[in-house]
């Protein structure tokens, strides 16, 4: 079974003509051939549910042309459940697929909304679609039970879209509903991912993604998966989906800058490993000059979000760190003759300088933090602040005094 999507619109309505008492006669017919169409799902007879169901059709779609029952209330209640009745056919029968449509579930709930304007058809909508969001809880319950993640996604996610017919929904409802689904998409991807199924995993995180186009962590996962399979516009795509839909998402920034600092160092590691005169060498350097740029660029973008940001600061001052560091070796693997010498030292004491701030913002939250209190002695060394430098390191082993003497 597909998921179902929440929007869905108007059918090409049968060319009708005829009077007052004749449309509302249509209506009587579409309520009471309808009202056939349980007892047959009950029974399993799939052929006399869609019989019944088609004649339903026959006598509503007139109706909902016509301009003395084209508003009224128990017209388009039974317009939305007949519609919906085809919605669930259409998974059995061929020929009935094209009911299984955006456009569909657009005309159910425009009808919903119309008929919900009564009070009776209200409860009627509203005990129509309790019932259907519990069969469909109900069977995602038991597929996640049983580990099949996907097919309790897909019911989840219908559920959730199915809540959306009201024309008031009970947001702490769908609220769980989502998050259902989004705990059973994780459970699927991960599932794929230890079964070495990368390529399944993707094309499910895209089924995923165009149903929760805001929800970060079904992005990231995407963005993972397609860096580990080198497909870098792949992961553009899921993470660039992500930040239009959430631009104040600091974790996303902040783990986005994360995961593009580990490609790096990859890519870093690859290109030490080659020869200048190699071939691919030239682009190798730029990739890695672009995945350092974009980790610094969403790890600032974090902290811009919020300046207090551990996350985001920690691993921005460890990029730097990192980058001088490298700078450094790089510059003492060559001669003092070399006209890259000075530039590359120059560059590396930059990168030191700059991990100074991102680190000052973590050590103002966690300062205990032994590890970075040592980091920042050696950058305010290194950067010429003697005072600074030597600050840090008394703070350092005064905590490491102290603890010692509580064990």
């Amino acid at each position: 079974m597909k998921l179902i999507r929440l929007s869905l619109s108007v059918l090409a309505a049968v060319s009708f003509v005829g009077g007052v008492y004749a449309q509302n006669s249509n209506v009587v017919s579409a309520a009471i051939e309808y009202k056939k169409y349980p007892q047959a799902m009950m029974s399993g007879d799939m052929e006399e549910a869609k019989e019944v169901i088609m004649e339903a059709k026959s006598f509503i779609d007139p109706a909902m042309k016509h301009e003395d029952t084209k508003n009224d209330e128990k017209a388009h209640y039974y317009n939305g459940v007949i519609n919906f009745a085809l919605i669930e056919l259409s998974t059995q029968f061929e020929d009935l697929e094209q009911y299984r449509s955006e456009e569909t579930m657009k005309e159910i709930k425009s009808s919903f909304k119309i008929a919900s304007e009564k009070r009776r058809y209200q409860r009627d909508i509203e005990d129509f679609v309790d019932r259907k969001v519990g069969q469909a809880v109900s069977m995602g319950k038991a597929m996640f039970d049983e580990g099949k993640f996907e097919q309790a996604f897909l019911m989840f996610s219908s559920a959730y879209e199915l809540t959306g017919l009201v024309p008031e929904p009970d947001k702490e409802r769908r609220k769980e509903l989502k998050n259902n689904a989004i705990v059973s998409a994780r459970n699927q991807i991960k599932t794929l991912k230890d079964e070495g199924k990368s390529e399944e995993a993707l094309d499910f995180i895209d089924l995923a993604s165009e149903a929760y186009p805001k929800n970060a962590d079904i992005a990231i996962e995407g963005v993972n998966l397609s860096i580990e399979s080198d497909d870098r516009e792949r992961a553009e795509k899921y993470f660039k989906a992500a930040a239009e839909a959430d631009p104040e998402n600091k974790a996303l920034f902040s783990t986005m800058g994360s995961i593009y600092l580990s490609a790096a160092d990859k890519a870093f590691a690859e290109l030490q490993k080659m020869e200048i005169t190699d071939d691919g060498y030239g682009e190798k350097s730029q990739e890695v000059e672009m995945l350092y740029g974009k980790a610094e660029k969403n790890l600032k973008r974090a902290l811009e979000i919020d300046e207090n940001y551990l996350d985001a600061a920690y691993n921005l001052g460890v990029l730097y760190l990192g980058r001088a560091d490298k700078l450094a070796r790089k510059a003492n693997q060559m001669d003092f003759n070399n006209p890259d010498y000075q530039p590359t030292i120059d560059k590396s004491d930059k990168m030191y300088e700059k991990a100074i701030e991102p680190f000052e913002t973590y050590i103002e939250q966690d300062p205990k933090n032994t590890g970075v209190l040592q980091v920042l002695f050696q950058v305010h060394k290194r950067a010429g602040n003697t005072e600074k430098a030597m600050e840090y390191r008394e703070k350092k082993e005064k905590i490491e005094a102290e603890q010692k003497s509580e064990e």
